[in-house]
């Protein structure tokens, strides 16, 4: 009994970090990125989007990825690290996060990441969406 309630608990953990789902309302689709077999450090620059976001949250296509370290580069310069490392099977999509301060210009998402399996299911692709 306490091997099934352990392995609950774990399961339970995993499904609160990566589930799919459908689209929240207010989603916007801010950037996308290709991702390379090795550990890269890149972003989605989200430029002069005229709009306020008070969360994130990733999708992941193609490929299964490793990404970690995400840092929120706001309007106004300040800069938020989210210590996320999460790892994301083809297809699925990650929690909603919520960043600081509640609504927020974004300038930019910045992370490392790599592709998790080999080079003969092709590469990543990590989209980036805000939630108003």
């Amino acid at each position: 009994m306490k091997k099934f309630a352990i392995l609950a608990a774990i399961a339970l953990a995993f499904v609160s970090c990566v589930t799919v789902s459908y689209a929240p309302q207010g989603s916007v689709f801010l950037g996308a990125r290709t991702v390379g077999y090795r550990t890269e450090r890149g972003g989605v620059g989200v430029g002069n989007y005229d709009g306020w976001f008070r969360a994130l949250y990733f999708e992941v296509e193609q490929n299964d990825i490793e990404l970690y370290d995400v840092v929120v580069v706001y309007g106004n310069g300040q800069r938020e690290r989210l210590g996320t490392r999460l790892v994301f099977d083809s297809g699925s999509r990650s929690r909603i996060i919520p960043i600081e301060g509640g609504r927020r210009r974004i300038r930019a998402i910045e992370f490392s990441y790599r592709t998790v399996s080999t080079w003969a299911d092709g590469k990543a692709r990590i989209l980036v969406y805000g939630i108003r």
